[in-house]
């Protein structure tokens, strides 16, 4: 099981501003856990910005996945 979860999401961009992740489409908690997480590092706390479906990827072992931008804005 750890190892689905390990592949279900992969980190594109991540400053203190916000992350963006590709995800498993069918399981978008996994990029909500992995936002929360990285905003957590600064204090703030992840607001999603937008999800866009993605290509089929490598790095998800081509699942059908999304793209999701989350904000890190102040609790």
């Amino acid at each position: 099981m750890i190892g689905v979860l390990l592949a279900a999401c992969a980190v594109r961009r991540a400053s203190p501003e916000g992350i963006t992740i590709e995800h498993d489409a069918k399981q978008p908690e996994l990029a909500v856990i992995e936002a929360e997480r990285h905003c957590a590092k600064y204090g703030k706390k992840a607001v999603l910005a937008k999800t866009t479906p993605e290509a089929p990827s490598a790095s998800l072992f081509y699942l059908s996945s999304s793209l999701s931008v989350f904000d890190c804005v102040p609790e």
